[in-house]
């Protein structure tokens, strides 16, 4: 399918401190239909992240989170806030720890709740538009970098993802070309160094590619938290995919198996 075949609407939203966009590919060069379409999906995107801020924001005094790090373990009942709190449990535990919630000393799920966000919102408002609008051929949702997406079935479309050079920002490491799944970057080129407890610090930037954003965030974090040499023994176990940036080396790895190293 060559670049003539389709064209990308975008809508971007800002919330969370954070900018998200909406995008569809489809095999209309332009259509109205389409473009209320994607208005309306942004309306109910915007909606949807507004009221994971309420309930995850940790500078809202009155926020799910806030509450509950003040004692309030009523927090629990809420449906929303107790799955993110059970995985962000469960990945501290499968991660043994380099995922941690507790990071503050309190509860503070930040790590995933992006990649939840993003992952309920795609799975819930936005993939059932492959199914019923034969038109689009590709639906995803990008917050920061970190995107969950679909293709249609039997499209030859795929999304071209490029990873930037943590050293070098205006180059790319790599461009993962895929169909369906989620794709989670970490890394201290934007943020500074944020991992609290860090000891490795050569290793820059970890990327993972999962069918799930919710755990590539996960990992992604764990990654870093982790430093290369402990990793490598997790995303073998768990046969992950992605990719690692040290201060020396690109280290690209699929299914847990690290593939040839790169130089930067």
């Amino acid at each position: 399918m060559s670049k003539n075949d389709f064209k990308i609407y975008d809508r971007v939203i800002n919330k969370m401190n954070i900018p998200f966009t909406l995008s569809i590919a489809t095999t209309s060069l332009f259509n109205k239909s389409i473009n209320k379409l994607i208005d309306q999906l942004a309306i109910e995107t915007q909606k949807s992240l507004q009221q994971v801020d309420e309930l995850f924001s940790t500078f809202r005094p009155d926020s799910l989170v806030k509450r509950y790090q003040l004692g309030d373990d009523t927090s629990l009942l809420n449906d929303k806030f107790k799955t993110v709190y059970d995985l962000s449990i469960l990945g501290s535990n499968v991660t043994q720890g380099y995922f941690d919630p507790y990071f503050e000393g309190c509860f503070n799920p930040t790590g995933l709740v992006k990649g939840w966000a993003i992952e309920e919102i795609f799975f819930n408002i936005l993939q059932p538009v492959l199914k019923n609008e034969p038109q689009i051929l590709g639906i995803s949702l990008n917050g920061g970098g970190d995107l969950q997406f679909g293709t249609q079935t039997n499209s030859p479309f795929f999304w071209k993802i490029g990873i930037e050079n943590p050293v070098k920002l205006h180059q790319l490491v790599a461009i993962y070309k895929l169909q369906n799944g989620a794709v989670a970057t970490s890394g201290f080129s934007k943020r500074g160094q944020h991992i609290v407890g860090l000891n490795d610090h050569s290793l820059l930037q970890s990327t993972i590619v999962a069918s799930s954003l919710t755990w590539a965030d996960i990992w992604a974090t764990a990654a870093l938290s982790a430093g290369e040499t402990k990793f490598s023994k997790l995303l073998q176990r768990e046969e992950l995919t992605g990719l690692l940036v040290s201060n020396k080396d690109v280290i690209p790895f699929l299914k847990g198996r690290k593939a040839d190293v790169e130089k930067l």
